[in-house]
């Protein structure tokens, strides 16, 4: 065998070997993007669950902020109402103090005055009697 055939031999051997490595290699990096990209799907997946439950806290806490914007609404309808019951109340209370609070004491008076009338005009009819 001359030195070309041998080189060509080792050659042809150099290469074989060469396409070995290199495809046992390129396998692991292919094994590799795939892991990799598997990685990427499930983080995608998982980036695309946390959004939706976002998405739906979101949606409930609208949901509770408008029961919240309804109930001050409530409440403020209830205020006010209540402040225009407050002037009918102290309109009353103005009528009560000025008008019927003085003819209450009036009728009181009357009826104090009559009683102690009654009584006097008995006793002095009691005491007459027991006289005789």
């Amino acid at each position: 065998m001359d030195a070309q055939t041998v080189f060509f031999i080792a050659m042809a051997v150099a290469v074989v070997v060469l396409v070995v490595v290199l495809s046992v290699a390129l396998l692991s990096i292919r094994r590799n993007v795939d892991r990799m990209a598997q990685r990427v799907d499930e983080s995608l997946r998982q980036f695309e669950m946390t959004a939706e439950d976002v998405r739906k806290t979101n949606a409930a806490v609208r949901e509770i902020l408008s029961d919240v914007e309804r109930g001050v609404s409530n409440v403020t309808h209830f205020t006010e109402g209540i402040r225009a019951l407050r002037g009918t109340v102290d309109v009353a209370t103005k009528v009560f103090d000025h008008a019927v609070s003085p003819a209450l004491v009036n009728v009181s008076s009357v009826l104090v005055g009559i009683k102690a009338a009654t009584s006097h005009i008995l006793d002095r009819f009691v005491r007459k009697e027991e006289r005789k």
